[in-house]
Order: structure tokens, then C-alpha cells, then sequence
């Protein structure tokens, strides 16, 4: 902002200095060639009354008589009524390299003084060498002091810039600039609104969500200990005690998604990161979606693929993945195939279906619905994967070069590993 700042100053200045200048050279060259020639029309009046005093008395005309009023480079030309001519000084009557001033005399003979345009141009440049001088003194001050004046306008506006930079990345204590320009200070006002509400709700949301954990773990443990009992009972047979030990399963990986929602909430570390193979890890995952996605009558497949050693934090990785799953269970059509890739620096985690993708990267937004249009989806599914993707290290994106549904999960490679 300050380079443009001074960019205007320096041209609204030097268009100034140029409208002052211009008409400043040409009135000054106007003035001189007018002092010039009022000069030789001066020397012309002297001789022509010399000349004419000379002649009335008898007297002859010679070159002293004609260098009395000459001076420097000028020229003069007496021509007599008989013939008779005079020249003295160096005499130039041609109009386009001299000044060229003709008088009759009273006795008849015809007078000429000449004057250099030489001595025009030189007394020309004289008079402008110091205008220009000091047009480029006032350029030159005017644009220290425009610089000056430009750091001190944008300095605001810098740690306006530095503060909401800072807003962004989530911290609301900020370091706001007061008084100055009105304008920065209206926005400086506006900020520091805007950071403290932000602030507020922030905080209520976390609270909101330390809260809501704490209410649901209460339940949840006493639902998982009555399941518990329920499979040491007499009357429980086998088939439902295994049925009830995958539902307390499901209830403990409920409470780690608690956790880890928390732990978000928090911006805290999301669990601690394994050394694991991924495809193996997608593949467990994927089996426990098989039976609910079946009774859609749709098929959830692993694609064949090597081994992929990657480090992640198994929590968020297998929620993002369970809720891609949903979401192509819910929304997309034909079979869900998930497929995991060594990418090099990273590896990919891809889930995709064989519905026609309608839809962009915006599909990540907080209230977008995957839906075609039938109001399904809250909208808050695709955008909570992100987010759980970013705090796991990794990012989820959207393939927008195949013409069906695809998400591509990027997590971080083990370095220095290949595949088993």
C-alpha cells in the first residue's frame, strides 16, 4: 500500500511541477526573445539618429559610427543613397539564424543591424536552467516528504493487514493500532469487534462440546456395562453374546469418536500416531461397514493393492473414512470401492462409488449437502472429514477429473519405508 501511496504522490506532484513548468519555459523564452529584440530595435533608434545627425552635417558614415552600438556577435549594414556601404561587426541578415532589424533614414539610406539567434538561445537556456533547478529541488522534497507522509498513512494498515492475518489463524488477542489515519481506525474498531465476538463464540462451542462429552460418557458406559452383563447371563446364547460383544465394540469406538471430536474441538493432538499398513487398516475398517451397506443391497469392496506403510493417528483416519463411507452409502449409487496407494511423499486412502458426480469442491463447506436436491444431508458430514483430515496431518479432496463420486484422502508416508 505504500508504494502505491507514493506512486500517487510522486505523480500528482510531478504533474504539478510540469503544469507549473511548461508554461513557465514558454512565457520565459517569449520574455527573452521579446528583451531581445527590443535590444537590437534599441541599437537600430541609436544608429538611425546617428546616422541622420552625421548626414546633416556632411559628415560621412564609417564603421566606428556603426560599432558604437554594437556589441558581441552583433552586425551592421549602412547602405547610402549613392551606393556607398557601410558594414561593420559580423553581419548575418539571414532571418532564420539572426534577428534582422531594417530601418530607412531620413536621408535616404537604408540602415541594418543584425543580432545572433545564438545569443536568444543561450540567454533562453540561462533563464531556464534555474526553473528547472528548482522544479527538480521541489520534485525531489515533495517526494520525501510524500514518502514520509505515505510510510505514516500505511503503517496502520500493515498491522491491520498483520492483525487480521492473525484473526485468521485463530488467535483473537490482537495487537490493534489506535488513532491515526480515521479510516484504519475505523476498521481497527471493526476488528477488534469482530475478534471478540469470535472469541465468545469459539469459546461457547468448545464448552459446548466439553459438555455435551461429558453428559454422553455417563450413558454410554452404563449402556456398555449392562451389555456386558447381558452376555454373562444363563438365558444369553451364544449367538447373541457375540452379537452384544460387536455391539459393545461399537460402543467403544463411539467413545473414541467422542474423544477425538474433543480432542478437535480443543485443537488439541488428535491420539498418538501409529506405524501401521494402511491397506490392512482400511480393510478392517471397511468390514465393519459391510453388513449395513448390505442391507441396501449395495456391495463396500476393498481394491486389491500392496502394502502401504503410513503413520497416522488411527482415530480421525477411520472416522473420515467411515463417514465417506456413509456418505456414499447415503448419496451415491452402485458399488463402494476403497482403495488405498503409495503416492511417494504421501500415501492416498481413495473412496468412491459409481454415481455421476454433480458436485465441486465446495462440497467441503460447512452446510453443503451432497443431496440431488431432496433436502437430505446436514451438510456438516463432508465438511467435519476435512477437518478431522487437517488435524490428523493429512487433507481431503475431491477428484474432480473422474465423472463419479471420488474423495481422496491424503495422510503423511513413513519415510524411509517402502511397502512389506
Amino acid at each position: 500500500m505504500r508504494e502505491r501511496l507514493i506512486g500517487i504522490q510522486v505523480v500528482l506532484i510531478l504533474s504539478v511541477v510540469v503544469i507549473y513548468a511548461v508554461p513557465r519555459a514558454y512565457f520565459t523564452a517569449d520574455l527573452v526573445r521579446d528583451n531581445e529584440t527590443e535590444i537590437i530595435d534599441r541599437a537600430a533608434d541609436f544608429l538611425e539618429a546617428r546616422i541622420d545627425s552625421r548626414t546633416l552635417s556632411g559628415t560621412a558614415v564609417d564603421v566606428a559610427t556603426l560599432e558604437s552600438a554594437l556589441e558581441g556577435t552583433d552586425g551592421a549594414r549602412y547602405v547610402a543613397p549613392d551606393g556607398t556601404t557601410v558594414v561593420a561587426g559580423q553581419l548575418d541578415d539571414d532571418p532564420s539564424s539572426a534577428l534582422v532589424e531594417t530601418r530607412r533614414t531620413d536621408g535616404g539610406g537604408t540602415l541594418t543591424v543584425t543580432r545572433d539567434r545564438s545569443i536568444v538561445t543561450r540567454e533562453v537556456e540561462n533563464a531556464l536552467v534555474p526553473l528547472i533547478v528548482l522544479g527538480v529541488l521541489l520534485a525531489t522534497i515533495a517526494c520525501a516528504i510524500g514518502y514520509v507522509v505515505a510510510g505514516r498513512m500505511s503503517r496502520p494498515f500493515g498491522r491491520l493487514a498483520t492483525a487480521a492475518d492473525e484473526l485468521g489463524r485463530g488467535n483473537f488477542q490482537l495487537d490493534l493500532p489506535r488513532g491515526g489515519v480515521p479510516e484504519a481506525q475505523a476498521i481497527s474498531e471493526a476488528l477488534g469487534t469482530a475478534a471478540a465476538r469470535l472469541d465468545e463464540l469459539v469459546r461457547r462451542e468448545r464448552e459446548f462440546a466439553v459438555n455435551a462429552s461429558h453428559q454422553l460418557r455417563t450413558p454410554i458406559t452404563a449402556l456398555r456395562l449392562e451389555l456386558e452383563d447381558l452376555t454373562l447371563w444363563p438365558e444369553t446364547t451364544p449367538e447373541i453374546a457375540a452379537q452384544v460383544r460387536r455391539s459393545i465394540g461399537e460402543i467403544d469406538r463411539l467413545t473414541a469418536s467422542i474423544d477425538d471430536l474433543l480432542d478437535l474441538a480443543r485443537r488439541t493432538r488428535q491420539g498418538d500416531q501409529v506405524d501401521l499398513d494402511l491397506a490392512t487398516f482400511v480393510a478392517d475398517t471397511v468390514e465393519r461397514w459391510q453388513r449395513r451397506v448390505g442391507h441396501d443391497r449395495r456391495d463396500v469392496v476393498v481394491a486389491d493393492s500392496a502394502p502401504v506403510r503410513a503413520v497416522i493417528s488411527t482415530g480421525p483416519v477411520a472416522q473420515v473414512i467411515d463417514i465417506l463411507i456413509e456418505n456414499a452409502r447415503l448419496h451415491g449409487a452402485g458399488t463402494i470401492t476403497v482403495a488405498t496407494r503409495d503416492a511417494g511423499d504421501s500415501v492416498q486412502v481413495r473412496v468412491g462409488d459409481e454415481g455421476r458426480r454433480t458436485f465441486g469442491s465446495e462440497i467441503f463447506g460447512r452446510g453443503a449437502s451432497p443431496g440431488l436436491g431432496d433436502g437430505s444431508g446436514s451438510g456438516v458430514g463432508l465438511s467435519l472429514a476435512s477437518e478431522l483430515a487437517e488435524a490428523a496431518g493429512g487433507h481431503l479432496s475431491l477428484d474432480e477429473t473422474s465423472d463419479t463420486t471420488c474423495f481422496v484422502l491424503l495422510l503423511p508416508a513413513r519415510r524411509g519405508a517402502s511397502a512389506i
